[in-house]
């Protein structure tokens, strides 16, 4: 046998390497530079080459062959060798970016179409984060969006999109479209579900949702069925959570040391001698915990000729941070999703969808985590017998709680049912130029919400003696029929598309709620109100209704794909309304794709540029119910006009004025650009929204026991910036491939007007003064006190703080007072000097994401963080609840104990005109995090078959690990209503999670 292969070696290897030729050439691009580099290689083999500096390659290969070359940002261009022994290509840029379709509303378009902007995240982009709720995955990603994530499981993060414009909590998050259905949130949906998420962030792209879309609008698709046999993903992942950046806590002795200093300070309070307390307890560390955190995911797609389908079942847990003992703080979601596409013949196609999501929400009471802040630190959870310490019996001042009691008796939970039908039927006419599409769609959702007390003891100040059991029933229900009718024509050098389309919204929920006391605790199981005594019954109801029909049509125009317009026009009517029913939003964005042009067109460096502008209206339609009811009646007493008398009025029987729209007015500039073979990107925007008649509530002078009056009350201007810039490439050998991207967004707000006698519009207060005070000039929601220039060392320093004319400005300080600004310059310091002290609202925010592969190994991160932002440290300022309160670790390294140890801290006797709001206790707000960085190796395909996957990938994930900051609490991420946001009275902890996943096809 040896000597036979030898024979056939010799006979067939000459003829084969005859068979074998010399293959050269040269590699451009279409301007015809050339392309160093470029992979060449003969395929499905793994032999290869690339170009050198001249774009010159040399290659052996049979006739038989087919050589592939390719290129980052370029098309693959396949050559038969045949004859040939010169191959010379011309690789075309692929510019897959800006052909990459997005959805805009009603519809998609190209991007390098668009005259607005329009930013879209892919599903890859967004499951590789470890998040209940996929707008948390949003975080940094995108300029002019800014998310606030909260650590509690399950909740929902705060998003705002190019600011504030609206001073209502109900109406300054975006609008949520989820395969056409509008929600309130997207809670219910889990990560992996999505296929595409597109952010419409102007007017212009917006105003097709007309009264809905003052906030911007989030669009979803959810993942489709694809042509083929099915194809099964599965992914899961599990990992553990870790409360980050703890707020260290004065210890007993310490706590003691700032107690006594105080004491000597005011010559009030007791002095403790610290052998007395032997016991020092970290109460954020008994209070917290390393939980778990797991998702596990299995989608199936797959299709026929005519029939196309895709079914996913998902299941999400999360583990909340605080060990609340005997109760389980989770968060627990279950998803099924299913969609189904059919052909019927050439014109008629539709299909249905369905989301279906169950979950069960077991919160704790966070006000635990203000009690961990304040109770001392003297005693430990429990006694030597096993029962709950009292902290009444240490002899403090304060009405301090046993923290871990608090947790451990807190029994609430929330089961929250979403459905999401859909169904759609598309017919097209005249050789598919016309298209008529008809959708029906649903958002209908139960939940039951249970609050039960048991009978406790802790303290004389932590009881309950009568168990009391709550539930509250709420049903929603908001039905969306839209029908669209579009044409679409080519004729010569012009494309034109017109939509027509209507739009009929019926939205409607109800709730009911009882309690009752004395209900016995057997289990979970047995917790009904018939069990409590029926004398002590309550019960409420109550609901909404509200209609809106609309019409709308959009018009996209281009030129020789030079020249585009787009025009859209939307007319709302709501039952919201008294009177001012309808609204018209129009919009219109202009384009130019300079690229096109004969003088850019043979550029060697430019690949596509375009410049673009747009102006549009939307409407807010997130506001109370109009109404012009009077309440109550005339009050004894009154004034005489002349010969008339007139009733005194109460607030009851202020009659709220008609409401008009809150409509925001917004300009966009923009430009676009692809560079370098499309490795190289950058989008530049400027936008300028304006909120005219902003609905609030708003001061009423002059009128005696008035408050506030709901009504159209300002204007607010939001503008800034947007820079978006990326680079993408790979070595020459195409080992290695890389990617970076960064984003940068500024913000301008400002409140142009209130229309009101007051002018003002306050906040929260702390200690009888306004935390916040929105005026004409300044940020919506800006902190609003005393000006602390530095704290007074002595009596003679005291005293020689004075007026111009010579009047003692603060008599009643103490040394270690904090020194405050007389603005006004008058002889009296009071609430008159207060000012400005700075916005919660950033300056500017920025995001950097970047990934790197070599073979089967991959590496990514994301980083995000804002600038310029102020925060309240509410939680250090209120100490006239908790006189004896403990002390941050901060506050007791660097308080004032003596002339000259400090210019910046006060001393231990914080209070008097101390903990006024004031600039001491407005600290930055700025932040850097490393989001999320993972690590991933797929392994090999030779490897995975063997098995039965078709591709098999794990990884390493950790998501939050470090984030750099100087505020004095557990995360710089405060949320919160647009005239209290950035107020820190206790906010749940972020976690940074470590986690292990796969991903696997088969």
């Amino acid at each position: 046998m040896k000597r036979f292969y030898a024979i056939c070696l010799i006979v067939f290897f000459p003829s084969w390497l005859l068979a074998q030729q010399l293959i050269t050439g040269k590699v451009i691009d279409e301007q015809g530079n050339t392309l160093p580099g470029t992979n060449v290689y003969i395929k499905n083999t793994t032999k290869g080459t690339t170009t050198d500096l001249d774009g010159l390659f040399s290659i052996m290969a049979q006739k038989t062959d087919t050589i592939v070359f390719s290129m980052v940002g370029l098309e693959k261009y396949e050559a038969a060798v045949g004859n040939q022994t010169t191959i010379n290509v011309v690789l075309k840029s692929t510019s897959k970016q800006i052909n990459e379709v997005v959805v805009i509303g009603y519809g998609t378009s190209k991007l390098k179409d668009l005259t607005a902007p329009i930013v879209s995240l892919k599903s890859e982009e967004i499951s590789r984060q470890a998040t209940a709720n996929p707008a948390q995955a949003l975080q940094g990603k995108m300029a002019g969006v800014t998310v606030t994530n909260n650590g509690e499981p399950g909740s929902a993060p705060q998003v705002r999109i190019r600011g504030v414009g609206t001073a209502l909590a109900s109406g300054s998050g975006p609008l949520y479209i989820v395969d056409g259905v509008v929600v309130s949130d997207i809670s219910f949906l889990n990560n992996s579900d999505i296929d595409n998420l597109s952010v419409l962030k102007d007017a212009s792209a917006g105003a097709i949702y007309g009264v809905q879309a003052a906030n911007g609008v989030v669009l979803i698709t959810t993942k489709k069925g694809i042509k083929g046999e099915p194809q099964f993903n599965f992914s899961a992942y599990a990992g553990v959570q870790h409360a980050t950046n703890l707020v260290k806590m004065a210890n007993t002795s310490q706590y003691i040391e700032l107690l006594n200093q105080r004491t000597g300070l005011t010559g009030a309070g007791n002095l403790y001698d610290p052998a007395n307390f032997p016991v020092s307890t970290q109460w954020y560390q008994e209070l917290l915990r390393n939980p778990f955190i797991s998702s596990v995911e299995l989608n199936v797609n797959g299709g026929y000729d005519k029939t196309l389908y895709a079914f996913g079942l998902s299941h999400f847990y999360q583990d909340g941070i605080i060990n609340t003992g005997n109760k389980n703080n989770h968060y627990d979601r279950i998803n099924f999703r299913a969609k189904n596409d059919y052909t019927f013949t050439n014109r008629f196609t539709g299909g249905f969808g369905l989301i279906f999501s169950r979950s069960m929400d077991v919160p704790t009471n966070n006000y635990a985590l203000y009690q961990a802040y304040v109770t001392p630190p003297a005693y430990k959870p429990k006694d030597a017998t096993g029962a709950w310490s009292d902290p009444t019996t240490l002899g403090f001042s304060g009405p301090f709680a046993n923290p871990a009691a608090t947790v451990y008796y807190n029994d609430n939970r929330t089961e929250s049912y979403s459905i999401l039908p859909n169904a759609y039927l598309d017919i097209k006419f005249f050789n598919n130029h016309l298209d008529f599409r008809t959708v029906f769609s649903g958002d209908i959702g139960f939940g039951l919400e249970r609050t039960y007390t048991p009978v406790f003891y802790v303290s004389g100040l932590q009881n309950n003696n009568t168990s009391n059991l709550n539930k509250l029933l709420n049903f929603r229900r908001n039905l969306i029929w839209d029908n669209t009718l579009n044409y679409n024509q080519t004729f010569g050098k012009n494309d034109l598309k017109v939509m027509l389309g209507s739009s009929v919204q019926d939205f409607y929920d109800t709730y009911l709620s009882g309690t009752r006391y004395n209900v016995p605790y057997l289990s979970n199981a047995t917790l009904y109100l018939a069990l409590g005594d029926d004398g002590t019954q309550q019960t409420t109801d109550g609901g909404n209704l509200s209609r809106v029909v609309s019409g709308f049509t959009r018009v996209s125009y281009s030129y020789d794909s030079k020249y585009l317009l787009t025009g859209t026009f939307r007319a709302d009517g709501s039952s919201k309304y008294a009177n001012n029913q309808w609204g018209y939003f129009p919009s219109l964005g202009l384009g130019w794709v300079l690229s096109e042009e004969n003088f850019l067109k043979n550029n060697r460096y430019i690949n596509f540029l375009k410049i673009r502008g747009s102006w549009g209206k939307l409407g807010n339609s997130n506001v109370p119910a109009n109404s012009s009811v009077t309440y109550g009646g005339p009050v004894d007493g009154g004034i005489f006009g002349g010969n008339n008398y007139i009733p005194g009025l109460t607030f009851s029987t202020v009659i709220k004025k008609p409401l008009k729209w809150e409509v925001i007015e917004e300009y966009d500039g923009g430009i676009e650009a692809y560079a370098l073979h499309n490795k190289l990107n950058l989008e530049l925007d400027y936008y300028n929204r304006i909120t005219h008649d902003a609905v609030f509530n708003a001061p009423v002078v002059g009128i005696s026991g008035t408050d506030n009056l709901l009504g159209n009350n300002g204007k607010i201007k939001n503008s800034g910036v947007e820079i978006v810039i990326g680079w993408s490439s790979q070595t020459k050998n195409g080992k290695i491939k890389y990617n970076l991207s960064a984003n940068f967004t500024t913000i301008h707000n400002e409140v142009l007007a209130i229309n009101n006698d007051a002018g003002v519009l306050y906040g929260p207060q702390l200690n009888g003064s306004f935390l916040t005070r929105t005026v004409v000039g300044k940020p919506i929601g800006s902190f609003y006190g005393y000006n602390a220039i530095g704290v007074f060392q002595s009596n003679a320093e005291i005293n020689d703080y004075k007026s111009a004319n010579g009047v003692i400005l603060q008599p009643d300080a103490i040394p270690g007072d904090l020194k405050f600004a007389n603005t006004n310059n008058d002889d009296l310091l009071n609430g008159d000097d207060r000012t400005y002290l700075g916005s919660p609202i950033p300056k500017f925010t920025y995001g950097i994401t970047g990934g790197l592969s070599y073979g089967n190994w991959d590496v990514s991160m994301a980083i995000q963080g804002v600038y310029g932002n102020k925060l309240f440290n509410y939680k250090r300022a209120n100490r006239n609840a908790f006189p004896d309160a403990n002390f941050d670790y901060d506050f007791y390294k660097n308080h004032w104990d003596g002339k000259g140890s400090t210019n910046e801290y006060p001393s231990a006797a914080l209070s008097r005109k101390n903990i006024q709001p004031n600039s001491f206790f407005v600290e930055s707000g700025s932040y850097i995090r490393l989001r999320n960085f993972q690590l991933g190796y797929t392994i090999p395909e030779n490897t995975t078959k063997k098995v039965g996957f078709k591709s098999l990938r794990v990884y390493l994930n950790a998501q939050n690990p470090l984030t750099i900051f100087g505020y004095n609490g557990f995360t710089p991420e405060i949320g919160g209503d647009p005239i209290s946001t950035g107020i820190d009275e206790s906010t749940y902890p972020l976690s940074a999670i470590y986690s292990f996943g796969i991903n696997a096809t088969f």
